[in-house]
């Protein structure tokens, strides 16, 4: 990508060259261009200054944005709006943002800027992970991915591995942010980038406490703390891994080892202006490490302190957690009634804030303590841990762990012992021509699935524009059967009726009043079933039907087909607004497979007696929801079967998300979703 500067330089040369024929032309363009930039830096700085009223802010960022839009080079235009629509975000100027990052990233495809595709992508993630539109955030995030891969740009690459990582962990999705995390630990290793590698390893240390598996997430809080002597600016990020080293040590009942990794964090002599929040946080763990110790020395008055602290700060989380430290420290003192006040003013503030986290811990707590209404809260808080369950995936790629670690292990062993170098040279080189055979059969046989795959396609299109044709002549068929039988309505029946009703109507009737009466009433009742036949005769002709056929009819046509095979109920959601016509068949064909699998599952293992199917369009991005109440399964019991398999694939293929929620004797949900422009 062009810097200013060389812009510059290229428009100096232009100059140059057009001064012969029109010099005068040629000086006013550039200082045009150059005073209209000029005024767009200032704009953006203006926006960027937190001593103006954010909407002092936002009005210079749409000038700066109005200014950009009569810039003449496209080049400089779009590094313009790349740099609007990040402080768009900033600012929460929603409305500019979605209209500046969209022109940003129609320039960067008109222009095969895939530098500049990247970044708008990483704006949209930035956009949707500030509003907590997790999905779409790592969508883009992965997007942002391939395009700086395809340059090669490593560490752009990189941070989007790691952003990917914390959407994954977000999500519970903990394997799939482990193996993201090393991928972007491998790279940063590459180019030295030591904070990256700190920030790398300190949330491998979350990831681990927040699956127990304790003994890693102490070695991974320590390996970025290793790091971290390494970088001159260290802010509070030192006191940040000493606090969560402390609270592992806290979890694995270790209180002396917790304590010490508390205080050195709050020995930082200017920690409380730095940061007062974090400073009352460190002081309420101790508290409370200590009490949990048996340690009540001095407790009460440092978890007050805390309270105190984030109380006039109003952080409403510290509030929550110290309220219920200090509702534990009274109920071991007795003092049931100030505990329960305590936890009580706890869960009122987790339901305000809706952090079900510190629900849980408030009604467990309660529970605990309040004795007349104990059942009460425990029913509650089951109620509400299975309504929040999610399934927590402790299935790990062992061979991505397995193959860094020993990478790391190599590397330590060739400093300490420089005498097996001939070995590893000569292994090395042993193992490049079996890699090389591996390679070579891999290949061979990707090619063949790559074929196959290809004809599977190409099959899976002919089948479904049967079908389409299929429901085209049913439809067809059915128009044709309705006028056939209004013409013999309105040809046939009606004009016997009619001659009838004539004949009748020249009879003379000889009778009396009454006989005349009636013969006039029959007369009448002809004509009223005359108009009667010629309505119905009109309804049936007007084409109701349309021999258009929808991607809706196909699908109900398969539900109806296998819920009877499985003996279940299934109900089919479909909004009003998905113009199915304007999505692609190979959408459709692919959302039809995993409905098809999806569907042929509850037959076989799921013994489900409801399923739910819904379609939904979140602006670009189509949304397909598979709900049953089967008796489920879990990852972790087995290897995923061929079926699931299948239907990541064919997600994987749409370039979308596919996601499955499983819990026994609770049923199985399967997510997908796709931009519609695939």
């Amino acid at each position: 990508m062009y810097s200013f500067k060389y812009i510059q330089f290229i428009f100096a040369s232009l100059l140059f060259a057009c001064i012969v024929s029109c010099s005068d032309t040629s000086n006013f363009s550039v200082s045009f261009n150059n005073d209209l930039t000029d005024s767009i830096n200032s704009w953006i700085q203006q926006s960027k200054n937190r001593k103006l009223v954010i909407s002092d802010r936002q009005k210079a960022l749409e000038k700066a944005f109005e200014n950009t839009n009569i810039l003449h080079s496209d080049s400089v235009k779009n590094n313009y709006y790349s740099k609007i629509s990040f402080e768009a975000v900033n600012l929460n100027s929603v409305n500019l943002f979605k209209i500046v990052n969209a022109k940003s990233l129609s320039l960067s495809n008109k222009l095969h800027d895939t530098l500049k595709i990247g970044e708008a992508h990483w704006n949209y993630a930035f956009y949707y992970s500030k509003n907590e539109v997790v999905d779409s955030a790592y969508y883009h995030y992965h997007k942002a991915y391939e395009n700086f891969k395809k340059i090669k740009h490593e560490l752009y690459t990189a941070k989007m591995l790691y952003n990917m990582a914390f959407a994954q962990g977000r999500l519970k999705d903990y394997t799939g942010s482990e193996i993201s995390m090393f991928e972007a630990l491998t790279i940063y290793k590459k180019l030295n980038r030591d904070k990256d590698l700190y920030q790398c390893y300190n949330y491998l240390g979350l990831i681990y406490m927040e699956l127990e598996e304790f003994d890693r997430a102490i070695y991974y809080n320590k390996k970025a703390l290793e790091y971290l002597k390494k970088i001159n600016d260290k802010s509070t990020f030192r006191e940040w891994s000493l606090s969560n080293l402390g609270l592992v040590y806290q979890k694995l009942s270790k209180y002396d080892e917790a304590i010490e990794s508390f205080e050195e964090a709050l020995n930082n002599s200017n920690l409380k202006e730095r940061d007062i929040n974090f400073y009352a946080r460190l002081i309420d763990n101790i508290a409370y490490t200590k009490f949990l110790d048996g340690d009540t020395l001095n407790v009460f008055k440092d978890l007050e302190k805390s309270l105190k602290i984030r109380d006039s700060l109003k952080n409403s989380q510290g509030i929550v957690i110290v309220k219920r430290h200090l509702s534990e420290f009274f109920a071991s003192k007795s003092d049931t009634l100030q505990a329960i006040n305590l936890a009580t003013e706890a869960l009122n503030l987790a339901n305000k804030v809706e952090n079900n986290r510190d629900k849980l811990e408030s009604l467990l707590l309660l529970s605990k303590i309040d004795k007349l209404n104990s059942s009460k809260y425990l029913k509650y808080y089951v109620h509400l841990e299975d309504s929040l369950q999610v399934e927590e995936r402790k299935a790990r790629n062992k061979f991505t762990r397995i193959r860094f670690e020993t990478d790391e292990y190599i590397e330590e062993t060739e400093k300490l012992s420089q005498q097996k170098v001939l070995i590893l040279i000569g292994t090395f080189i042993a193992l490049l021509f079996i890699s090389l055979s591996y390679f070579l059969m891999v290949q061979r046989t990707k090619n063949k699935e790559l074929l196959f795959e290809r004809e599977q396609q190409k099959s899976n299109e002919e089948i479904f524009s049967l079908m389409l044709k299929q429901q085209s002549k049913l439809e067809e068929g059915r128009l044709k059967e309705r006028h056939r039988i209004s013409e013999d309505l309105h040809d046939g029946v009606l004009g016997k009726i009619f001659g009838t009703r004539i004949g009748l109507g020249f009879l003379s009737v000889k009778g009396d009043e009454s006989d005349t009466k009636k013969h006039q009433f029959y007369i009448d009742e002809l004509q009223s079933i005359e108009k009667e036949i010629r309505a119905i005769s009109h309804e049936l002709k007007s084409e109701v039907l349309s021999s258009k056929v929808d991607f809706l009819k196909i699908v109900e046509s398969l539900i109806t087909e296998k819920s009877k095979l499985g003996n279940f109920e299934c109900n089919l959601d479909a909004r009003d607004t998905i113009f199915w016509d304007k999505i692609s068949d190979h959408i459709k064909i692919n959302f039809y497979r995993i409905i098809q699998e999806a569907l042929q599952n509850c037959i076989k293992y799921s013994k489900a007696t409801q399923v739910a199917i819904q379609f939904d369009l979140d602006d670009e991005l189509l949304k397909l929801t598979i709900k049953d109440n089967g008796v489920g399964f879990k990852f972790n019991d087995k290897r995923k079967g061929i079926g699931l398999k299948n239907m990541q694939s064919r997600a994987q293929k749409l370039n979308g998300l596919f996601y499955v929620d499983s819990t026994i004797n609770e049923g199985t949900t399967i997510f997908v979703s796709c931009l519609i422009e695939n």
